[in-house]
């Protein structure tokens, strides 16, 4: 059996006939004595057209009446988003301002034992004669130089300083950051490399190696525990762009997760180091060289992290 639905209007306007008739009915009865089918079909007719009439009437204002109810909540809709995204970023800058002041304050506390091991370092250069005894203690003094890196980072999160940017050779820079990464491997994480050393692009080699490190490590923490990890580090010529994507086989994360992935002090890593600051550096250390970071995703497939950089000449 078909059903009939009425709506709001088509139920005004069958309440409004139904009364009509009513008072047809109750007007013959007055002077009648009697209910005159006459009166019934003049009293239908006339509520009928007099419905129709009003309906048309009225049409244009009901339909600028609802246009001005969506564009009331469309607008409310936009208004609140934008309240929400600037009390995010109030909230991420105050953050980050927090963290440049403590950053600012333990800088002289950390630097002096940075100091200390790249005095140990030069000295132990003297002693070791083996190319790989040279190699790790260079790996060392690198290291001990990024930490100062990403110290000073804290605060130029705040006020950003400028790194001289100019032409850099990309296979060089992530053939360091592999080899830097690769003492946080574990023994499930496979590394493969499909860059073309012929590529260059604008930039700072000290901080896409500390961009390309923080990924590497990233990738290698996000191994699951029942399967292997294959990071694979691919870079293409785009244009005028030039594209490094690092993708890896682990945990993959959630739509809420990247939603959240550049925020100041969030963090997947929790339980393996991670601090909620890497991600946010790198961006912002890319975003100075002119060129960005997007990542994709699926939980329990892998992530892919793309690195957009300017191409040299």
């Amino acid at each position: 059996m078909r059903s009939i639905v009425l709506g709001r209007g088509r139920l005004l306007s069958a309440t409004v006939v139904v009364m009509s008739l009513a008072v047809t009915a109750a007007m013959s009865l007055v002077f009648h004595r009697t209910v005159r089918i006459d009166m019934l079909v003049t009293g239908f007719v006339c509520a009928v057209v007099v419905d129709v009439v009003i309906t048309r009437i009225t049409k244009h204002y009901r339909e600028k009446l609802a246009q001005l109810h969506a564009d009331l909540g469309r607008r409310v809709h936009e208004r609140t988003a934008e309240l929400q995204r600037t009390r995010d970023e109030l909230i991420a800058r105050d953050r980050m301002v927090t963290a440049g002041m403590l950053a600012a304050g333990v800088s002289h506390e950390i630097r002096s034992p940075l100091t200390v091991v790249r005095m140990g370092v030069d000295e132990l250069r003297e002693l070791v004669d083996g190319a790989e005894e040279a190699e790790l203690l260079r790996d060392v003094n690198d290291a001990a130089e990024r930490i100062t890196a990403i110290v000073n980072d804290l605060s130029s999160l705040a006020k950003p300083a400028d790194d001289p940017v100019g032409p850099i050779d990309l296979d060089g820079v992530i053939a360091t950051a592999a080899r830097l990464a690769s003492y946080r491997f574990g023994p499930t994480v496979t590394l493969v490399r499909t860059t073309d050393g012929a590529l260059q692009v604008l930039g700072n080699a000290s901080r896409l190696v500390q961009v390309f490190l923080n990924l590497l490590v990233n990738a290698a923490r996000a191994t699951r525990p029942d399967a292997p990890n294959t990071i694979t580090v691919s870079a293409e010529a785009r244009a005028d762009r030039v594209v490094v994507a690092i993708t890896d086989t682990g945990t993959g994360m959630s739509l809420e997760t990247q939603a959240r992935l550049f925020q100041p002090f969030f963090t997947t890593g929790g339980t393996t180091g991670g601090t909620g600051l890497g991600l946010v550096i790198c961006r912002s250390l890319v975003e100075r060289m002119g060129g960005s970071i997007d990542v994709t995703s699926d939980l329990g497939a892998g992530t892919t992290f793309a690195v957009s950089l300017p191409c040299a000449g």
